[in-house]
């Protein structure tokens, strides 16, 4: 993988200071990693995940207290970092509320997305945790794929402080999934997160990611459902379900033609992105679409 140079801004927001970190493992020694770890962190789906801390200049495995999220590349799903690490750029320039992330090499070369998680903070040596609770664990049952967008935003209306700012988020990351082709932002992809001072709000954008460009099979568009559809949406569900859950048509209006506004520079980054040229024109062609049917 070619390396990409970060800015210091950039750097000292992810490490807390302008330093680029290596990560000493290799892609074959990631599954070696986990399973020595085995029960003390998140692994889900197909794509294993470690727990990582920052010694010195470097990125290591640890049991607990880890500082960063660390995902490879995986035999199912091809370039799911670079993916990921896109989508997340995207994300950002449309104004979302991301955790910090980066794109790094492993030892051997091969690309890792890692991501700086929003419910740690180091308090002299220690790492304090923060309350962060996905919607998943709030409305209960056993399916993550359950329920609706509506339900997302009447959690936030009894639990947030700042509700109608909280909803406005919502919003815009549900319309933004859409555009990229996320359909599998579920239930565990929307948190809310208690700060030290005690607010509650939604927790920065996380797990944007195109799952269409992997999956070209997926059903639906929309993990959760929106105005009573997962498919066929149109702009005037979104504005329908903006209505719905108090955010108010005109804004939704706005943040919609803000994203529109964004299509060629959206474009122009899929085309500088880590991806290959097969998977930049298959993302090329399904922002396109997705775009075509919000105007």
């Amino acid at each position: 993988m070619a390396t990409i140079k970060y800015d210091d801004k950039t750097l000292r927001a992810m490490f807390g200071k302008p330093i680029q970190p290596t990560i000493p493992i290799a892609l074959n020694e990631i599954s070696i990693e986990a399973q020595k770890l085995a029960g003390k962190l998140s692994i889900s789906g197909v794509q294993p995940k470690l727990s990582v801390w920052l010694d010195g200049e470097k990125l290591i495995p640890v049991e607990k207290d880890g500082q960063y999220i660390l995902k490879p590349q995986t035999q199912d799903f091809p370039e799911l970092p670079q993916n990921e690490y896109l989508c997340m750029q995207m994300g950002k320039r449309f104004g979302l509320n991301t955790a910090q992330f980066v794109l790094l090499g492993l030892s051997d070369g091969s690309p890792a997305y890692v991501v700086k998680r929003f419910d740690r903070f180091k308090k002299g040596r220690r790492v304090e945790k923060l309350a962060c609770e996905d919607m998943h664990q709030i409305l209960g049952g056993p399916d993550k794929y359950a329920g609706s967008h509506e339900q997302v935003a009447k959690v936030i209306k009894e639990h947030c402080r700042f509700a109608p700012l909280e909803l406005q988020r919502l919003f815009e990351m549900t319309v933004f999934n859409f555009a990229i082709g996320n359909g599998d932002a579920h239930r565990k992809n929307f948190s809310l997160l208690t700060s030290a001072d005690g607010t509650v709000a939604l927790s920065p954008a996380y797990d944007l990611v195109s799952s269409r460009l992997v999956i070209p099979e997926e059903d639906e568009e929309l993990a959760l459902s929106l105005n009573g559809k997962h498919n066929r949406l149109r702009r005037a569900d979104f504005l329908t379900y903006a209505d719905h859950v108090g955010i108010g048509t005109s804004y939704a209006e706005g943040r919609i033609t803000d994203l529109l506004s964004l299509r060629d520079e959206f474009l122009g980054l899929i085309g500088h992105s880590m991806l290959t040229a097969g998977l930049r024109d298959r993302l090329r062609g399904i922002l396109t679409e997705r775009l075509s049917r919000l105007e």
